[in-house]
């Protein structure tokens, strides 16, 4: 169970009622599940909150992230209010089947699954009023568009797209709560990149069909430098400073300068391919620092080829 977003508070529950799972039983003639709780008079408030359990592996090849959350959708339902002195707690998958709820999906997922181990992930709450609480853990690949030309000073912003699916905006309306939308495990660490701020959006679409109620959730995130800044900058900056010991050998070491300029050209190749690795083509920040670099070692050769001609004339 996530961390609650203060909609419910933490009193007790009970099982769901006999009548009132007779009620859902009878049909739709007692209870609709097929119509919205306002009847389509009014499009249906549907509030959303969610906390981030983990969020791992911004991919730069298949340009993906994976995220596993607790999603919570909160919406009155006057047909399912109650005398009961606590709330009711729903835990059967096939009760909630006969229910009415948000037909609410992540748009921009690759691959969603929805957990069942020990039991299915998922909880109903019914206060007296008719407001529910339903409330599940979901694991998705999730497709991100990076811009990677800065990389590997790059920061991103990837969201996360919620809609109906069949209910546009005047029958389905959807929010994020108030009160902290998204949450996090302060625990969540990534290898590559460090998150900057978790932010709720809007992002309601015209399609051809009509218009239709979207949030998103923002992650603001930045590179983590130190990894490249080891392995990649000082490395480089090194073989470049290493090349230019060859300004104090003697001209007439002409083997010794040779091979010096060629093994830190060489190296520099090297150490440019594998800063590459897992990239698609294009110009990246890193492939100018690697260039600048090259040239350098370059020009140690050209200095010395051109002491060797001045010389000799």
């Amino acid at each position: 169970m996530s961390q609650g977003n203060g909609f419910f508070g933490n009193s007790r529950s009970v099982p769901i009622p006999i009548e009132m799972e007779r009620m859902l039983y009878v049909g739709r003639h007692v209870y609709d599940k097929y119509s919205t709780p306002t009847q389509g008079n009014e499009p249906t408030q549907v509030n959303l909150s969610m906390y981030i359990e983990g969020l791992s592996s911004f991919r730069t090849q298949s340009m993906d992230y994976q995220i596993d959350v607790y999603f919570q959708q909160y919406w009155k339902d006057p047909r399912l209010k109650h005398n009961e002195s606590k709330r009711i707690l729903v835990r059967d998958k096939k009760i909630l089947d006969y229910i009415w709820y948000p037909d609410v999906y992540f748009a921009n997922a690759r691959e969603a699954l929805l957990h069942s181990v020990t039991q299915p992930n998922f909880l109903v709450w019914i206060e007296r009023d008719g407001t529910i609480l339903y409330d599940t853990r979901v694991s998705m690949t999730v497709m991100c568009q990076m811009d990677l030309t800065k990389w590997p000073l790059d920061s991103q912003l990837c969201n996360l797209r919620i809609l109906s699916y069949a209910y546009n905006i005047k029958e389905l309306d959807i929010k994020w709560i108030l009160d902290s939308p998204i949450t996090r495990n302060p625990s969540i660490a990534m290898s590559d990149m460090y998150i900057v701020s978790l932010q709720p959006g809007l992002c309601d679409g015209n399609y051809s069909t009509g218009i239709w109620s979207c949030v998103t959730a923002d992650f603001f995130l930045k590179r983590e430098i130190r990894h490249h800044i080891m392995q990649s900058y000082i490395p480089t900056a090194l073989i470049v400073v290493i090349s230019w010991f060859s300004f104090w050998l003697d001209v007439s070491s002409t083997p010794a300068r040779v091979s010096l300029s060629i093994t830190t050209l060489l190296t520099l190749s090297t150490q440019a391919n594998a800063s590459r690795v897992g990239l698609e083509a294009g110009l990246r920040a890193i492939d100018v620092w690697m260039g600048v670099c090259t040239l350098m070692v370059f020009a140690t050769m050209v200095e010395f080829t051109t002491v060797i001609y001045v010389q000799r004339q």
